[in-house]
């Protein structure tokens, strides 16, 4: 696809969204998250559910972040929930990149090919402290260990550990956030 349709397409969509709204608005049509909550709760919770793993999965394919689907996981589903959706998510697309990281042929900078060594004399403790600073897309840093050859074990094992802390802080902080914002208004 040339460029030029990419940002026909983004305008697109970015006019489609304000055009939904306006609509919603003149036709003062209310959404109300409590049904919304209820129906994909209910008896669609399953599909919700896998639906939202998926989401999560597809997310992290690409580069966008993935706070709007956290908070919105954590208004839907309960804690362990959201805890399991985003560990599901994290290993399905760490091994769809493991996989295709070599097929996709990127010329990887010389600059990061030498942290190669660095990274290979104690490999689990350092991805698991790579997870931990802020900023750093899990996405790219599966590529990058990818692309140095480290082994898929090692990999998941310290993709995992540390982004079941991390997802345990950030899901701890937002539901905090959200009973507290509950209590204030009751």
């Amino acid at each position: 696809m040339k460029n030029i349709s990419k940002k026909y397409l983004f305008y697109g969509f970015i006019l489609f969204n304000i055009a939904v709204l306006t609509y919603f608005y003149l036709n003062d049509y209310d959404i109300d998250p409590m049904m919304i909550k209820k129906f994909l709760t209910g008896e669609n919770f399953l599909i919700s559910y896998l639906v939202y793993i998926a989401i999560l999965i597809v997310r992290g394919l690409t580069l966008l972040p993935g706070t709007a689907f956290l908070l919105a996981g954590i208004y839907l589903f309960s804690f362990i929930q959201v805890f399991f959706a985003i560990q599901i998510a994290i290993i399905s697309y760490c091994l769809i990149i493991y996989n295709f990281a070599h097929k996709l042929n990127f010329k990887v900078p010389e600059k990061i090919l030498s942290y190669e060594q660095k990274i290979k004399t104690k490999e689990i403790p350092i991805i698991f402290s790579l997870c931990f600073i802020p900023g750093v897309s899990i996405n790219v840093l599966i590529y990058f260990l990818s692309i140095i050859d480290i082994k898929l074990k090692n990999i998941l094992i310290g993709v995992i550990a540390g982004t079941s802390i991390t997802s345990v802080i950030y899901i701890s902080i937002v539901t905090g956030v959200y009973e507290a914002a509950n209590a204030t208004l009751v």
